[in-house]
């Protein structure tokens, strides 16, 4: 695709293609708005009464003012553990079905949504809207006034000049943002397709087994590493802007159990250097054979109302250098997360060169990684965040820029149509290697089966995957935080690959620190270059604070662990199987290694619906499509 070639558009109101100039805005904090006010509104108010919901909604946006009502309902909802990651179905205030509070929020979201587009386009000022939705963030006890002030004014210029510049509705909105509670957009535009190489698929050429003693190798994949260069010892933990503490600035500590761990803190904290520092110099000191690493990205710590571009860039810097000073002489393999950019998740076609242009991100990456990526990288680094290489003659890697796929990235709302043509390159890039005979790895920081990977995106990603199913030998993701695998049915519901998604090496939150190390058969002439075996490693955070001893130790590994014979498609869906039984002790013991053994997790234990759910997120690698649920 020509780079200003013209483009499936989202709307009728015309799209600039080539790289358009726009004038700076003032602050808005519309961001703030959907994730927060909208969700209120969206999960409480009964359908039945739109009127008076568009009236409230209609006020709240003149005077910026709370009522009981309002404060009820964000009590009632918990809002810090929806922010935090919690879904907000699991709340026990509501007594509707699933479907029914889907339809609600979605329904709501839609009205309020639509009023914010009014507001734009009767020419409200952005600052005085900004302010109401500060106010309604600190009335409503979401946070407190830094959190709500800074968040609002970081995020709110990039949503302004979109909704500006976009013919939207409030339904398109909702269903683009907010697909994982179920809202779906009614836009035709939003359903798009790719053109996969006019090649017939070959027969389908199912893994072999290597003979015993064939040579492997080891690889190391790291994940959601967090990096906080602030993070201070005793700090408090238990802060008033609720969703990131233990730096000094999170304020006086109340009591001793308040204060942040040595090591690491299972509230609402990321990793201190010296946590990496250990989690590195254990790897070196106990897997000297690592052939080489792949990283999946998230550097960033999670304090999302107090970023900015150098501050992110010197982290970034930091942290990338930290892998060079402990593996100089080892191959590394990154992939952008969401937390790189600033704002959070906001990555920008290439094609917007205004003061939103995400080169001063990209350009750094580029320098930044070709200390392990070939020159000819660059460019589509440069471009795009992704690029392909070699690991061995035979194996290349594909790292995905999938926050071009991330619902919460809301420059996909402007134009989702395969951004930067990512996609059309991945299948150019996998035809190349079936002609050749080779093995791909693909990588990336978001699985695309999770609830907030972009329905179209994730569909047409799988089309990708199942064509080229026997060139592909790897698929490897983090984001979640979490210890699992994403399983990859064909039409036929035939096991036809699997993903594994990597454990986080931040504690964030009420996890244990951790790391993966695959075994994969190894650089020889047939090699099928697949995942035999992975070994997972642990840090317990009370042990490690309690004796001052950051001990890393083997969880599990996971052909032990499963009573697995092999890692095939077709072993892994059977353990699905298996552990969807009824008080079925291989599921338990999944739970335990899903959060690494963390003691807040086992203490709070998993009920019918947390399993059913967490079986349905194995099994589903197409957010367009999760009928493989339904056994559940």
């Amino acid at each position: 695709m020509a780079w200003c070639e013209v483009r499936v558009q989202v709307s009728v109101k015309p799209v600039p293609q080539c790289r358009p100039s726009v004038t700076k805005m003032n602050r808005f904090g519309v961001h703030a708005l959907f994730l927060v006010l909208l969700v209120a509104f969206g999960a409480t108010v009964p359908l039945h009464n739109e009127d008076e919901v568009r009236q409230e909604f209609h006020e709240a946006m003149r005077y910026g003012t709370v009522g009981p009502a309002l404060t009820d309902l964000a009590e009632e909802l918990d809002l810090e553990s929806l922010l935090l990651g919690d879904s907000i179905w699991e709340s026990s205030y509501h007594p509707q079905s699933e479907a029914d509070r889907s339809v609600i929020f979605c329904s709501t979201c839609t009205i309020g949504v639509n009023e914010i587009i009014h507001s734009i386009n009767n020419g409200t000022d952005p600052e005085d809207i900004s302010n109401m939705i500060i106010n309604l963030c600190i009335n409503l006890n979401i946070s407190n006034e830094v959190v709500c002030t800074n968040f609002i004014q970081i995020a709110g210029t990039q949503i302004i000049w979109i909704l500006s510049n976009r013919e939207l509705t409030g339904n398109d909105v909702c269903g683009m943002m907010f697909p994982g509670f179920g809202c779906h957009s009614n836009n035709p535009d939003r359903i798009w397709e790719i053109t996969l190489p006019d090649v017939p698929k070959p027969p389908v050429t199912e893994p072999t087994l290597p003979e015993p003693g064939s040579p492997t190798m080891k690889v190391l994949h790291l994940a959601d590493t967090h990096y906080d260069p602030y993070y201070l010892v005793g700090a408090n933990a238990e802060c008033p802007e609720k969703y990131y503490c233990c730096r000094a600035e999170s304020g006086p500590v109340e009591s001793p159990e308040a204060g942040a761990g040595k090591w690491g803190d299972y509230r609402n904290c990321d990793a201190p250097r010296w946590l990496l520092e250990a989690l590195y110099t254990d790897i070196n000191n106990n897997h000297a054979d690592i052939d080489f690493i792949i990283w999946t990205g998230d550097l960033i710590p999670h304090n999302v109302w107090n970023t900015s571009q150098a501050g992110n860039l010197n982290i970034i810097n930091d942290a990338v250098q930290m892998i060079k000073d402990f593996f100089p002489d080892t191959p590394v393999f990154p992939a952008i997360g969401n937390h790189e950019s600033h704002p959070v998740n906001a990555f920008p076609q290439p094609y917007i060169d205004n003061e939103f242009d995400i080169s001063w991100l990209y350009d750094e990456i580029t320098m930044l990684w070709e200390t392990w990526l070939p020159p000819e990288v660059a460019g589509t680094v440069t471009y795009g965040s992704f690029y392909t290489t070699y690991i061995k003659p035979g194996l290349k890697i594909i790292s995905v820029n999938t926050n071009y796929c991330y619902s919460l990235n809301w420059w996909m709302v402007y134009d989702d149509v395969d951004p930067a043509s990512e996609l059309q390159w991945i299948a150019e890039e996998l035809q190349k290697a079936e002609d050749a005979g080779e093995k791909v790895y693909l990588i990336s920081h978001h699985p695309p089966g999770h609830d907030d990977c972009l329905p179209t995106w994730s569909h047409q990603y799988n089309r990708l995957i199942l064509r080229y199913e026997s060139t592909i030998a790897g698929l490897f993701y983090g984001h979640t935080h979490k210890d699992h695998f994403m399983m990859v049915y064909d039409e036929n519901d035939r096991p036809a690959l699997v993903g594994y998604v990597a454990q986080s090496q931040t504690p964030y939150h009420k996890l244990n620190p951790g790391y993966k190390i695959y075994t994969i058969d190894g650089d020889y002439e047939g090699s099928s270059y697949q995942v035999l075996d992975h070994e997972n490693y642990i840090m317990d955070l009370d042990e490690a604070n309690a004796n001052d001893d950051p001990r890393f130790f083997l969880l599990y590994t996971a052909k032990d662990a499963y009573g697995l014979s092999d890692l095939t498609p077709a072993s892994w869906s059977g353990l699905v199987d298996q552990m969807k039984q009824p008080n079925s002790t291989l599921f338990d013991d999944f739970f335990r290694y899903y959060t690494k053994a963390a003691r807040p997790y086992q203490e709070e234990g998993c009920d019918e619906k947390c399993k059913s759910d967490l079986l349905c997120r194995l099994v589903v690698s197409d957010t367009s499509d999760k009928s493989m649920c339904d056994q559940f």
